[in-house]
């Protein structure tokens, strides 16, 4: 065997979000036919795709059965999907009215209707509702003698850090492009100013929160809390963690308020081994603010505006939230499945899970990949699987090379694997539209998919 290393695929940026996501088993395929009746069975069919994180297939037979469930039912369902599609006022809208019957007729929907809301508490910037509902949830788990749906401990005590924080508003007027770089391992950084501070900051969709460093912090003159939690890093280590927030940070023409951080120390974005630091990364709260953003291969990024590829019809999202990690529909030759997508990360990599469906991968190349991040190494054993073609946002590509894990992890946030910048830099530009929740490129072939079945 050799040693590969992956840098940054696992990293910490992307580790350190304050809520990790489960595994998935996703086939996107035909809408559901369900009787027209008030049939347990169909609830319980809605249920599964739930429990699997079969979202593509939960939208769709949402549409054809929404009308047949139970107003307590339908109220679940929809409220969840909702919170999937990062339509957060309306998914608070339904569940918060729906939650005392649910805990009462069916526990066990109560506790995911509970962590549900206490993400949208958390979009919402209400960190200490969420850290409140996250406890309850913890509680419904406990009392059922069930493990909670959404590490709801581990939740609260991470969200409670920021329970007095301010509100996150932006400013901006408008559609903006703003002139990036690719560092020296391939991540996109974009300049952004906070006081008399200046940098240049990853822009990391996989990041839950936005990050910095310690330093960085007392550049800015931030009041750092002084309780600490953990965040995992690449290498599975605990890691000391506090929180800050930034009262004005300026992206182009956009001022975002109140943005929440994540401070870490230096030496944990520091990597010296292949000579490379963080200062700071735009993290998912700060990027969905904006609406859109997208990215191109000059290294421009546009924030706000309409999309380069026109839609007129309306097909089907493509773009889910699973808690604050983006989550897109693609195809690495096992049809339509959900993949993380992580904007700081560099190479693409595909999990156990999808190994375990497709064990003839067409790669005798076996090798101890390292996973680099803060906290140390994570060494996991993988097959490398050269010209590997690909679809993804309606457009096909090949890659020089993927990574397929033979053994999970531990992470419960891979669903069939994470895409990084090895896969997107492929297209002349991506967006990730977190109004119309669709990833589109622009680039690559629509006529034929070199994609080996």
């Amino acid at each position: 065997m050799s040693t590969r290393n992956a840098f940054f695929n696992r990293k910490f940026l992307h580790s350190v979000r304050v809520t990790f996501a489960s595994v998935a088993l996703s086939l996107y395929c035909c809408a559901y036919a369900y009787p027209q009746s008030k049939s347990p069975d169909v609830a319980a069919e809605l249920d599964t795709l739930l429990a699997n994180k079969q979202y593509p297939q939960l939208e769709q037979a949402l549409m054809t059965v929404s009308a047949v469930l139970s107003q307590e039912s339908r109220a679940f369902f929809v409220g969840i999907m909702a919170n999937r599609l990062n339509r957060v006022q309306k998914s608070l809208g339904l569940l918060e009215p729906a939650i005392p019957s649910l805990l009462v007729n069916n526990p066990t929907r109560g506790e995911i209707a509970l962590c549900t809301l206490a993400d949208d508490y958390a979009k919402n910037f209400r960190y200490g509702d969420a850290a409140r509902v996250y406890v309850e949830a913890d509680r419904i788990s406990k009392q059922q003698n069930l493990d909670s749906s959404c590490r709801a401990a581990l939740e609260a005590s991470r969200w409670v850090m920021l329970s007095n924080a301010p509100v996150q508003t932006v400013d901006s007027g408008g559609e903006f492009t703003i002139q990036g770089r690719w560092d020296s391992i391939g991540l996109i950084q974009v300049p952004v100013r906070a006081g008399v501070y200046t940098g240049s900051w990853v822009v990391d969709s996989g990041a839950n929160l936005s990050v910095i460093s310690q330093s960085v912090a007392e550049e800015m003159g931030l009041e750092v809390s002084s309780s600490t939690g953990t965040a995992d890093g690449g290498s599975g280590a605990a890691l000391s963690v506090r929180t800050a927030i930034i009262p004005e940070l300026r992206l182009g023409s956009a001022v975002v308020h109140n943005v929440p951080v994540l401070v870490a120390a230096d030496s944990d974005l520091d990597f010296s081994k292949i000579h490379y630091r963080i200062d700071g990364s735009l993290g998912l709260p700060v990027l969905a603010a904006l609406r859109r953003f997208t990215v191109y291969r000059d290294g421009r990024v546009r924030f706000g505006g309409a999309n380069d590829v026109a839609d007129n019809t309306r097909t089907p999202h493509n773009l889910f939230l699973e808690k604050f990690a983006p989550v897109i529909i693609a195809d690495f030759g096992l049809g339509d499945q959900l993949f993380t997508i992580d904007t700081g990360a560099v190479e693409t990599i595909l999990s156990a899970q999808f190994y375990r469906e497709n064990r003839h991968v067409n790669s005798t190349e076996l090798v101890q990949l390292e996973l680099v991040g803060a906290g140390g190494t994570l060494v996991s054993p993988a097959y490398q699987v050269r010209d590997v073609g690909a679809k993804l946002g309606g457009s096909c590509t090949k890659l020089e090379a993927v990574q397929v894990l033979t053994q999970p992890t531990g992470r419960g946030d891979e669903f069939y694997g994470n895409i990084g910048e090895s896969a997107l830099n492929s297209f002349r530009s991506f967006t990730l539209d977190f109004d119309e929740m669709r990833f589109i490129v622009n680039g690559g072939s629509t006529r034929r998919c070199e994609i080996e079945r």
